[in-house]
C-alpha cells in the first residue's frame, strides 16, 4: 500500500532534500553478475537470448525476471521457484567478484559528510542487499526500500514514493541515481529528478534527467547544482580528483 503524502519541509537553496540511490549497476557492479546468471540459464535451455532480450532484465526484480524468462520459453513450472534460483545463483557469485561502480563509495561518503539524507531503493530483496553488504561496506542509509517492502517494484513509482514518504521529503526536491531504464522510469514517475548512471552516455538530458558514465566526482555541491541547472540541455561534468 502506497504511503500517504506527508508534510514537506522547506528545501534549502543549493541542497537537495535527499539523494536516493539504486543499488545494482548504480552503486555496485552486481548487475553484470545477474545478467551472467540470466544468460547461463537461457543457454541451459538451448534457446538463444539476444542482447536486446538480455538488456531487458536490467533492473528487474527476481520475480519479474522469472516471469519474463517463462514468457521467453523457460520450462520452469514455478515463478517463485525460478526467482529463488536466480537470486541464489547470483548471490553465490558475489564472493570475490563484487566491486564498486567507479566513485560510488567516495560519493556516498561525501553526501553523508554533508548531512544529506540518503536512501537505498532497490528491486532486489533484503537478502540480496545483505549479501552485497557482506562483500562491500555499503554503510548506513536513512531509509532502505527493497522488493520486500512494496507491492510493485520498478518501473512502478511505488518504491520511490515510499522512500520519499519515509524521509518526509517532496519527490521533486530529491535527486535519484539510477542505471536502468526501468529504474529511471520509476523515479521520474514518482516526481524525482534523475541522474542515469550508464557507461554509454547518450543525448538524454532533459529538465528532470541527465546521464553520466559513473559516480566519480559526485559531491554535495555538484548534486546541489542540479536543480538550478536542470533546464539546460546538459548538466555540468563533476570534477574528477
Amino acid at each position: 500500500m502506497t504511503p500517504s503524502t506527508p508534510p514537506f519541509p522547506a528545501l534549502r537553496a543549493e541542497r537537495p532534500a535527499a539523494v536516493l540511490f539504486d543499488l545494482d549497476g548504480t552503486l555496485v557492479d552486481s548487475e553484470r553478475l545477474w545478467l551472467d546468471v540470466i544468460r547461463e540459464r537461457m543457454a541451459g535451455t538451448r534457446r538463444p537470448l539476444s542482447s536486446e532480450h538480455l538488456g531487458g532484465f536490467e533492473g528487474l526484480s527476481s520475480i519479474e525476471a522469472a516471469r519474463r524468462l517463462i514468457e521467453l520459453g523457460e520450462p520452469s513450472p514455478s515463478e517463485t521457484g525460478l526467482a529463488a534460483e536466480l537470486e541464489g545463483r547470483t548471490i553465490a557469485s558475489f564472493a570475490g567478484r563484487l566491486s564498486w561502480i567507479a566513485g560510488a563509495d567516495t560519493a556516498l561518503g561525501a553526501l553523508r559528510e554533508a548531512g544529506i539524507p540518503l536512501a537505498l531503493v532497490t528491486s532486489s530483496t533484503a537478502r540480496w542487499v545483505a549479501a552485497v553488504a557482506e562483500s562491500l561496506p555499503l554503510g548506513s542509509f536513512d531509509v532502505v526500500v527493497t522488493a520486500d517492502d512494496v507491492r510493485h517494484t520498478k518501473p512502478h513509482p511505488e518504491p520511490y514514493v515510499r522512500a520519499t514518504a519515509l524521509l518526509a521529503v517532496a519527490p521533486a526536491d530529491c535527486v535519484v541515481f539510477e542505471d536502468s531504464a526501468v529504474g529511471a522510469e520509476a523515479a521520474l514517475a514518482a516526481g524525482c529528478r534523475v541522474v542515469q548512471v550508464r557507461a554509454e552516455v547518450g543525448d538524454a538530458a532533459s529538465a528532470r534527467s541527465t546521464r553520466m558514465p559513473d559516480l566519480r566526482g559526485v559531491t554535495a555541491a555538484w548534486v546541489g547544482s542540479l536543480p538550478a541547472r536542470a533546464s539546460r540541455s546538459a548538466l555540468p561534468e563533476p570534477a574528477l580528483h
